[in-house]
C-alpha cells in the first residue's frame, strides 16, 4: 500500500496533466453496451466490456470467454479478447487483452515541404491495453476493482496505468444503481523520452430500471450513464454542480428490449441532446450459453462505426 502512494506522488510532481493519458480505455469495447449509447456501466453479461465495467463480474459465476472487432472509420480497428474465471466463495477473476491500431496514417515532419501527390509519409499507431479485474457479490451490494496497463507506440513508445473501483446497489430485482471512479490512483504514461503524463480521477455514476412485458414475451430495460462528475467533458462547464442539466443532457441513455425468444433489440444515445450520436444494435442468444451482438453507432463527422461481440459461458 505505501508503493501506491509513493508512486501517486511522484507521478503528480513529475508529471504533466492531460486529458488523454490512456485515453484509450475511455470507449465501451463490447457490443451490447455500444448499442445502448455507451452505457457501459448499468450493463450485465458484456465480457469485452470488461475495461469499462468490472462491476458484472460480481454476479458471473461461470467460465466465460468473449471475442469483439471493432471497424472504425478508414482502416481503423479494435480487437479483444476476455476471459473470466469464478472462484467460488472468493468472487470473480478477469483478463482481457486488446489492440485499437491505425495504419497508413499520412503526415508531415514539421519544417518539411509539402509533399507532391502521394509521396507522402506515413506512420502506423497501436494501443495495447491489458486489463486485470476481480468483482464479488455481498448481498445487495456488488464491489469491484480492475488495473490497465498500457502500451502505445506512436513515433515512439510509451506505458501508462490506470486503476478504478466500482460499486453497486440492487434496490429490487428491477433497479440498481452505480457508480465507479476510474483512475482513482490517478491515470499516468511514460513516454521513452521520459516525459510523463497524468489524469487526475473521473467519476461516473449510473443506473438500470427493468420493467417485464409478459404480454410482449419479454422485458425492457432502460441504462442510463452520467457524464463525468468531476470534470467538465465539452467546451462548456457541464459539471453536475454547476450545471446540473447540461451535465444530464451529455450523459449516455438507452433502452433494451430483451424478448424470451432468444433476441434483443436496442437503441441510444451517446449524448442525451444529440441525435447524431445515434447507437442502434440487436443480441441473439441461439443457445443457454452462447450469444452474439451487433452494434452501429453514428459519428458526426467521421464514418459509422460497427461492432461484434460473441460471449460464451461454460
Amino acid at each position: 500500500m505505501p508503493f501506491i502512494f509513493i508512486l501517486i506522488f511522484f507521478t503528480a510532481t513529475n508529471a504533466e496533466r492531460v486529458v488523454g493519458a490512456n485515453s484509450s480505455l475511455e470507449t465501451a469495447q463490447g457490443a451490447k453496451s455500444a448499442a445502448v449509447g455507451m452505457a457501459a456501466l448499468p450493463v450485465l453479461d458484456d465480457l469485452p466490456s470488461l475495461a469499462k465495467n468490472p462491476l458484472q463480474l460480481a454476479e458471473l459465476d461461470k467460465l466465460s470467454l468473449a471475442l469483439t472487432h471493432v471497424a472504425y472509420f478508414e482502416e481503423t480497428t479494435y480487437n479483444g479478447a476476455v476471459m473470466a474465471v469464478p472462484l467460488r466463495n472468493a468472487g470473480t477473476l478477469g483478463f482481457a487483452a486488446s489492440r485499437f491500431a491505425a495504419g497508413d496514417i499520412p503526415y508531415i515532419k514539421e519544417g518539411d515541404p509539402l509533399p507532391e501527390g502521394d509521396n507522402y509519409n506515413t506512420l502506423n499507431i497501436s494501443d495495447w491495453i491489458f486489463t486485470s479485474a476481480w468483482g464479488k457479490s455481498f448481498g445487495k451490494w456488488n464491489l469491484a476493482l480492475s488495473l490497465h496497463l498500457l502500451k502505445r507506440e506512436l513515433d515512439q513508445s510509451g506505458w501508462g496505468f490506470r486503476s478504478d473501483v466500482a460499486a453497486g446497489y440492487e434496490f429490487s430485482k428491477g433497479f440498481m444503481l452505480a457508480g465507479i471512479v476510474e483512475g482513482w490512483t490517478s491515470s499516468a504514461a511514460k513516454w521513452e523520452s521520459g516525459h510523463f503524463e497524468y489524469s487526475s480521477p473521473e467519476a461516473y455514476a449510473a443506473f438500470r430500471f427493468t420493467e417485464p412485458f409478459p404480454y410482449f414475451y419479454g422485458k425492457l430495460n432502460l441504462y442510463w450513464q452520467s457524464a463525468g462528475i468531476l470534470h467538465s467533458e465539452s467546451e462548456k462547464d457541464t459539471r453536475a454542480w454547476k450545471n446540473p442539466i447540461d451535465w444530464f443532457l451529455t450523459s449516455n441513455a438507452g433502452l433494451e428490449f430483451e424478448t424470451n425468444l432468444a433476441f434483443s433489440l436496442r437503441a441510444g444515445l451517446v449524448k442525451i441532446d444529440d441525435a447524431n450520436s445515434l447507437t442502434l444494435g440487436a443480441g441473439l442468444k441461439p443457445v443457454s450459453w452462447l450469444g452474439a451482438d451487433y452494434a452501429f453507432q453514428m459519428h458526426n463527422e467521421l464514418s459509422n462505426a460497427h461492432r461484434i461481440s460473441i460471449i460464451a459461458h461454460f
